[in-house]
């Protein structure tokens, strides 16, 4: 009798293969986000404030990004993508190219805070 074939869910397929713009995604909703409010509440002392928690978000994704173009097996492996014993090159590949392309989008989005200055749109 013939065993049947096992396919991995496909949802962690997808999320296996979005990990990276889902994280530029959110690295840019959050920089975004706290740059604005933070200049609309804070005042003056957010420009003092605002590039050094772009910074560090930046890092901190960048940081994750490389974690996950280092490792991918293993995070295939965290999302039940694949077995132990079973070998997906064209999801890694695929997923490394996904999460450089959202290290290249993250570390524009950061740099921002290093070339532009806080708050001129509230000024």
């Amino acid at each position: 009798m013939n065993e049947p074939i096992h396919e991995p869910p496909v949802a962690g397929a997808i999320l296996f293969l979005l990990a990276g713009p889902i994280l530029w995604g959110g690295h840019l909703l959050a920089v975004y986000t706290f740059h604005a409010v933070t200049c609309a509440v804070a005042g003056p002392w957010a420009t003092a404030v605002v590039p050094g928690a772009i910074v560090a978000a930046t890092l901190a994704a960048a940081g994750a990004l490389l974690l996950g173009f280092s490792f991918p097996g293993k995070l295939a492996r965290a999302l039940r993508c694949f077995d132990q014993d079973d070998s997906q090159p064209f999801l890694i590949r695929a997923g490394r190219l996904l999460t450089v392309l959202s290290l290249a989008g993250v570390l524009w989005t950061g740099s921002g805070a290093l070339a532009l200055a806080p708050c001129v749109q509230f000024r």
